[in-house]
């Protein structure tokens, strides 16, 4: 082995350009991640402003894994001291540790000594301890730094450069403090800076504070994966090694769920029991905007639950599939219904290497026929050379949130914000990172809000109940998604007001296009939508031997998020009654129809022809203003569109009746101007069945 590639400089100071300041930790709040634990014989804390650490007689260590590209310019500095103990043993940085027994060492002795260990071997580093006149002595701050440039490593003692030699090999990613005997040690002002740059926010906004969820959600195990409804009041979860799991305590996971009506008080979780858990491991992909679909990964492919009048469904297998080379994957559910995005790892990778734990961002779409797509790639913006991790597409359908380890940021995988530039899912806006408070110098993943888009949800080391544990925090208003408005209500036989198990549609009234879909539940009729701004929608509600009463929302202008009750109702097939066809516009005071006009009416179409029998009539109504004459007339020619429209589907004439009645059937007082709109309306009513 050859000796003394290190060179020694006891008394040099050498001025430098200053790198970005990627981490400062002062050691006041917890913002990175770092340990803190207590046992009989050692612990770790925060206390007083500084990072307390109590090691036993055989050592203790604290990591973290930030973000370090070991083939650029970085420096790490803290300042150490020892208060207790023994002085003849080391402490100071371990930096490049992979977790089990390589790792490079910084370290000083209270008595005078410091030592730098690297155990690779073609570099020759692994000294003994070397004097240094500058060690302040037990209860006395020192200064360490380690600093690269250039592919060479500078150490520094109180300011004074100590040694130098050729870069060190980082065997893994994380970074921290050791000491490596019996003794009280208090480190503060830790800085590790970077020539990266971390893409973030045009305008950096702090995160409010995280909040535990508190001993209802979290346990003494660990608590994972939170998936959060789309109205913030259902939280799913899995509890991983609990004995009140299905398969007891060797279960390695099972979903649980717990409620909330204010976000802050939560219900005592609960195991969802069978089906949906096994004494297997169970792991949840995503929960539906309704809440009545859940999402799971199942041989080599994806399958659905659906909520059932007395629990869930046996799991419906989606007919997708595909060989993940990665043992691990995680998605999400598109809000619309209409997309499954996850990670994995294929050939079809941006940055490809079948030896490394790589994972993209893919999509499933699904198709008119009800089929879904293969996994479509999501593109080299959106992808980077490591690990994706954890997306979630918020409830306006184009604003992912994601974790990586493979673009610089604060930690061992921070999350990361982009949003879908059209609708073919490969064009993307370049992911920033959501920022310190957020993001910490350790893992940061598994990410989820509500449609709300004002709390973010995550899983937490850090101060915990037991082991990890879910937290919530205010979301900045920079890394929010774009406002949504959130539909919610029942659906009701418009006869007997009984709720009805129902499909909910909703289309874009300006494309003509079907942009989603949601199921009912079908014990209560509950239902709920997220529909994002931007589009004029019509919805309504399907199910077979009904007709559907319309409901419409123009959202073109809408700049915050916003919720909306709405009952809808089904219509039974029978002779007498009406329906107001909602969704029929016509051009002001005329009678040619405007295109959003065409879902409500083609839904009319299929009605007759799925019921072959059935005789309508199509009547007109105007409000009461202006000439009663003129009113009747535009009111028959309305009607006598609409028909036109039908026959120039294939509804033959014979079937329809159209008339006209201006404005002698109003169906509110004509005193506002939203009643005298509501009085503007075509129905139709069934004659014959």
């Amino acid at each position: 082995m050859t000796r003394l590639t290190l060179i020694f400089l006891l008394f040099t100071t050498v001025v430098r350009a200053q790198l970005p300041v990627i981490v400062h930790e002062s050691f006041d709040v917890n913002t990175y991640g770092w340990l803190e634990h207590e046992t009989a014989t050692h612990k770790v804390m925060f206390q007083n402003g500084k990072y307390f650490m109590e090691a036993p007689s055989n050592g203790w260590m604290s990591c973290v894994a930030p973000y370090v590209d070991d083939k650029k310019d970085f420096s790490f500095e803290a300042t150490f001291t020892q208060v207790d103990g023994e002085n003849d043993n080391g402490y100071g940085f371990v930096w490049g540790h992979d977790g089990k027994n390589y790792m490079n060492t910084f370290t000083i002795t209270a008595n005078g000594f410091f030592r730098i260990l690297c155990p690779e071997p073609s570099l020759g580093i692994n000294d003994n301890w070397r004097e240094a006149d500058n060690v302040r002595p037990m209860g006395q701050p020192n200064k360490l730094k380690v600093e690269q440039r250039k592919n060479m490593l500078y150490f520094y003692l109180n300011g004074k450069q100590v040694a130098t030699t050729k870069s060190f090999p980082w065997h893994g990613k994380y970074l921290g403090f050791v000491a490596y005997t019996k003794m009280k040690l208090e480190i503060d002002d830790f800085i590790l800076s970077h020539d990266i740059d971390i893409i973030l926010p045009i305008r950096v906004e702090p995160p409010g504070n995280k909040e535990n969820l508190g001993p209802n959600v979290n346990s003494k195990y660990d608590e994972v994966s939170p998936k959060i409804s789309a109205d913030g009041k259902t939280l799913y979860f899995g509890r991983k090694f609990s004995p009140e799991n299905v398969g007891g305590a060797h279960d390695k996971e099972d979903i649980w769920e717990s409620r909330t009506t204010d976000g802050r008080t939560w219900s005592k979780s609960l195991n969802l029991g069978a089906p949906v858990n096994t004494p297997a491991t169970n792991n949840l992909i995503a929960a539906s905007t309704d809440n009545n679909t859940l999402l799971f990964h199942v041989n080599e492919g994806f399958a659905f639950m659906h909520r059932t009048a007395t629990g869930w469904s046996a799991l419906e297998d989606q007919g997708i599939r595909f060989k993940n080379e990665s043992p691990y994957l995680e998605g999400c559910l598109s809000p619309d219904g209409k997309a499954i995005v996850f990670v994995a790892k294929f050939k079809a990778n941006a940055f490809y290497r079948s030896g490394n734990p790589e994972r993209d961002i893919y999509v499933c779409l699904k198709q008119a026929d009800g089929t879904w797509s293969p996994p479509i790639h999501t593109g080299k913006v959106l992808n980077s050379p490591g690990d994706e991790y954890s997306p979630f597409l918020s409830a306006d359908g184009r604003t992912l949130y994601f974790a990586s380890n493979g673009r610089p940021g604060y930690g061992d995988a921070d999350i990361y914000m982009s949003k879908r530039m059209t609708d073919d899912w490969k064009q993307w806006s370049e992911p920033v990172n959501l920022g310190l408070g957020i993001n910490t110098a350790g893992f940061d993943a598994y990410y989820t809000l509500p449609a709300s888009g004002d709390f973010g949800y995550m899983v937490s080391n850090t101060n915990t109940i037991g082991l990890a544990d879910i937290i919530r925090f205010r979301l900045p208003q920079t890394v929010r998604p774009d406002p949504v408005v959130l539909v919610s209500g029942r659906v009701l036989n418009a006869k007997t007001q009984k709720p009805l198990a129902a499909m909910i549609k909703f289309d874009d009234l300006n494309t003509g296009r079907e942009v989603g879909e949601a199921r009912v539940n079908p014990r209560t009729g509950e239902y709920k939508i997220a529909l994002p701004a931007g589009k004029n929608y019509g919805y309504h509600a399907a199910a077979a031997g009904y007709l559907s009463v319309s409901e419409n929302l123009e959202l073109i202008d809408l700049q915050e998020y916003n919720e909306l009750k709405k009952d809808l109702l089904l219509v039974p097939i029978e002779i007498g009654e009406s329906i107001q066809l909602k969704n029929v516009f016509f051009v002001q005071s005329k009678w040619e129809l405007r295109p959003e006009s065409y879902p409500e009416l083609d839904r009319l179409v299929k009605i007759m022809k799925d019921n072959p029998t059935i005789e309508i009539e199509l009547s007109g109504h105007t409000d009461n203003r202006g000439v009663p004459s003129a009113n009747l007339e535009l009111s028959e020619r309305r009607v006598e569109a609409v028909r036109q429209y039908l026959i120039n589907k294939g509804v033959p004439p014979r079937r329809m009746t159209g008339r006209g009645y201006g404005g002698a059937k109003p169906i509110a007082p004509s005193t506002t101007e939203e009643n005298r709109q509501m009085n503007r309306r075509v129905e139709f009513k069934i004659v014959k069945k």
